[in-house]
């Protein structure tokens, strides 16, 4: 017992708070994969894997936006973003994906800097 509290009681508690506090918009992905890691009780294994899939599928996103705005992606813009695995790298990219005019714009634009699109 902790405090009082039976163990099953004191574990669902502390579950329930980290899963609240990895919902919050303010924290980084890596804290929140952490968080849920911890309340989950995830190994490393899965906690990679889980961290893989979500950029596998944040790369797909910024693959499907520039391709649904008509924008050109070759096969090389295609294999590094596909191949990244940083997911502040692929955040940002997600964003420019909406302002760039060319996939290449991607991998040149400053982060804040991105110019709009004309309508």
């Amino acid at each position: 017992m902790v405090i009082g509290v039976p163990p099953e009681e004191a574990i669902a508690d502390q579950n329930a708070h980290l899963n609240e506090i990895s919902r919050r918009d303010s924290l980084s992905l890596d804290d929140v994969t952490l968080l849920r890691a911890l309340a989950g009780d995830w190994t490393d294994e899965y906690r990679m894997a889980w961290r893989a899939g979500f950029a596998e599928g944040r790369a797909t996103a910024v693959l499907r936006t520039l391709q649904r705005r008509g924008i050109e992606v070759t096969a090389n813009t295609w294999e590094r973003i596909t191949a990244c695995t940083d997911l502040a790298v692929l955040a940002r990219w997600m964003d420019l994906a909406f302002a760039v005019r060319n996939a290449e714009e991607l991998f040149t634009t400053q982060p804040g800097h991105a110019q709009p699109t004309s309508p």
